[in-house]
């Protein structure tokens, strides 16, 4: 996020410095140039004149004295010719016959004057050829003068002029990229803490403390902190609560049951005539004490959805992983068959089959399947009656997916039970009297849920009640 918000201001920055940078160093290297021109012009002036002399009177020495002062002078070389070529005064190494310098006499040596200067850079070349006729009359010329200016001392200056100003635009550029590094930093430490605070509190864990973000940071993202602290304090001193409470009221009151199940034994030896209403006393103890197990069972799988609905909604907003996740092991089909079969082959009153059609393994711990399909075949056959037949099917789903089905051929259950079945406490007004809690499917759902997965409730083919998981497949 820091890069995202420091690029575009330090990029606007850096325009901004430019816009002024280049006018500034432009216009420094034209004056250095229009010096230059300025000063060479009237020095090739006064040489063209004597040449125009020395034309006339017929004696060059003048012309000659005057070209090696102004190459001792400014270092130049300097070649005055007559308009057949023939040398009248030289000073350095400018040849006649060099071609650039024949080009140059016979291109502009003799028509116009060529004493342009392009513009002076760091980067321009060392020197750079200039001429101008030497004219008698409006049309008549009688030579020509090459200069080979030399542009070294121009470049320097410019150089040092630009270093000038590029120096302190680079020490400016670089505090202000640090106060823009540090101002983003300390607008953005305080939105970190919070996101990891988030973070931490939507994957079921305790936010980070605030307290640092309270004390820094804008007043805005401080307010912010302490209101998040508040709300998060608030938050997970209910859950705590909450998770107490479900604590002490297993405990508190599996106690009793206990004290009020040994009170029940004692009054069944104490009093034998009464033994049939102290059966039915126990019979209700074990279905309250099934009750607590399953509420408390469904409180913990609930407690997992949410907290796997909460890591899923965080990781939508993190960065992906390329590693599956982990949903504890694997369970093959090999495995749910041994499962099956060892709980409910036994049974001679129902049939409990097991048909594999696939052999990819479910991504859910043997364990813990392996109760999700105990309490299914165990509501089947419950249900279902007497030689009923319950078939455990394990099938390919959608592309990563495996579903366990698992139907009877009881007599099933009517549109509106079938709308109602898998809520808490619902039973069937025709089940009322076998013994259930109404929590078992309900619990199911939620192991489903826990696990990525989902279960769906149909009428089976076979004419009784299907429940169908759809679970993650393993990897």
């Amino acid at each position: 996020m820091r890069t995202r918000i420091a690029v575009p201001l330090l990029l606007v920055l850096v325009a901004a410095v430019l816009l002024l940078l280049v006018p500034t160093l432009e216009s420094l290297s034209v004056r250095r140039t229009t010096e230059l021109s300025l000063q060479r012009n009237v020095a090739v002036g006064h040489v063209t004149d004597l040449a125009r002399e020395a034309v006339l009177d017929g004696s060059p020495e003048q012309l000659q004295r005057h070209v090696a002062r102004y190459h001792d002078l400014f270092g130049e070389d300097v070649l005055v010719v007559d308009p057949d070529g023939r040398v009248l005064a030289q000073a350095g190494d400018l040849d006649p016959a060099d071609e650039e310098v024949a080009r140059r006499i016979r291109d502009y040596g003799y028509t116009l004057a060529d004493l342009s200067v392009p513009v002076v850079r760091p980067w321009s070349a060392t020197s750079r050829l200039v001429s101008t006729p030497v004219e008698l009359g409006r049309d008549l010329s009688s030579g020509a003068v090459v200069v080979r200016l030399d542009l070294t001392p121009a470049r320097d200056d410019v150089r040092r002029d630009w270093l000038a100003v590029l120096v302190p635009a680079a020490l400016l550029l670089l505090v202000l990229g640090v106060a823009v590094h540090r101002t983003t930093g300390w607008v953005l430490r305080p939105v970190h803490r919070l996101d990891e605070a988030t973070l931490a509190m939507a994957s079921g864990g305790r936010p980070a403390d605030l307290e640092e973000v309270e004390r820094s940071g804008p007043p805005e993202l401080r307010r912010l902190a302490r209101s998040f602290r508040a709300m998060a304090t608030t938050l997970w001193s209910a859950v705590d609560q909450q998770r107490d409470l479900v604590s002490d009221t297993s405990h508190q009151l599996r106690n009793p049951l206990a004290a009020v199940r040994l009170h029940v034994d004692l009054l069944a030896r104490e009093q034998p005539d009464a033994r049939e209403r102290v059966e039915v006393v126990q019979a209700d103890l074990d279905r309250l004490d099934t009750t607590l197990d399953r509420l408390l069972a469904l409180a913990e799988a609930e407690h997992r959805v949410s907290e796997r609905r909460a890591g899923d909604a965080v990781g939508a907003g993190a960065a992906v992983d390329d590693e599956p996740p982990d949903h504890g092991g694997t369970t093959s089909p090999a495995t749910l068959r041994e499962d099956v079969v060892a709980r409910w082959g036994h049974l001679t009153a129902c049939t409990v089959e097991v048909r594999t059609a696939t052999t990819a393994s479910v991504a859910v711990a043997p364990d813990e399947l392996a109760e999700m399909v105990d309490t299914v075949v165990d509501n089947a056959v419950k249900y279902a009656g007497a030689g009923a037949l319950v078939v455990v099917h394990l099938v390919d789903g959608p592309p990563g997916r495996v579903e366990v089905l698992v139907d009877d051929d009881g007599d099933g259950l009517s549109e509106e039970e079938l709308a109602r079945v898998g809520t808490r406490f619902w039973r069937s007004a025709r089940h009322a009297r076998q013994p259930g809690t109404g929590l078992g499917l309900a619990l199911v759902g939620a192991l489903a849920r826990a696990h990525d997965g989902a279960m769906h409730l149909a009428r089976s083919p076979q004419g009784g009640l299907r429940v169908r998981l759809d679970l993650p497949a393993a990897p």
